[in-house]
């Protein structure tokens, strides 16, 4: 999809699955606005709040590896995570990425990650996450949380929110907990989109 092209998504605002991951294709965000408040023309990624690339994960906890691999997934690279075995705790393992930019309170937020499963728990066919945006600091205050079962095939994942307060750049970011079972996951680009206030969440995508 080029440029012009999402440019004209990005204006009409009419989010699907089907709609946003074309939409996420393109590897580089184009220049943010001055301020924390998305445009309402340019570019979807305009509208991203937090570094979008693989190399913004940072990822935690005891009982894993990880490693950035060569993927055929948006941006061409992933981060891989080998989780041992499970935790007592599903955040006892988990990556995350900060944002960047300020949200204010009332902004509706839309949190896209894009995952796969290299290698599934015993006995199941899918992987088990779970995806959140939350404070960075404690207790980590849960802004919203989704359960997830990726597949062998990348896919974009996705919850949604209004923010319930002001957040300064850095202190709210994107996580994923992945300690609820020894799995193989593959994280691809991460995107914490700021849509503004009053954004018609029932047209926002879902899992």
């Amino acid at each position: 999809m080029t440029r012009h092209a999402i440019a004209a998504l990005a204006a009409g605002l009419s989010l699907t699955a089907a709609a946003v991951a074309p939409a996420l294709a393109q590897d580089t965000p184009a220049p943010a606005a001055a301020s924390g408040a998305p445009r309402q023309g340019g570019s979807m990624l305009d509208k991203a709040v937090n570094n979008i690339h693989v190399n913004s994960w940072s990822v935690y906890g005891a009982g894993q590896t990880h490693q950035i691999i060569t993927s055929t997934v948006q941006g061409g690279h992933a981060m891989r995570v080998d989780v041992t075995a499970a935790g007592g705790n599903t955040w006892d393992v988990g990556a995350g990425s900060v944002s960047t930019k300020p949200v204010q309170s009332g902004d509706v937020l839309l949190l896209a990650v894009w995952m796969r499963t290299e290698r599934a728990p015993t006995g199941s066919d899918t992987g088990t996450a779970i995806i959140r945006l939350q404070g960075n600091a404690e207790p980590y205050p849960d802004v919203v949380s989704a359960p997830v079962r990726p597949t062998g095939e990348w896919k974009l994942h996705f919850a949604n929110a209004v923010a319930d307060r002001d957040w300064a750049p850095g202190a709210l970011g994107a996580t994923v907990q992945l300690a609820g079972a020894s799995q193989t996951i593959d994280l691809g680009p991460v995107f914490i989109f700021n849509l503004g206030r009053d954004y018609d969440r029932s047209t926002l995508p879902t899992n």
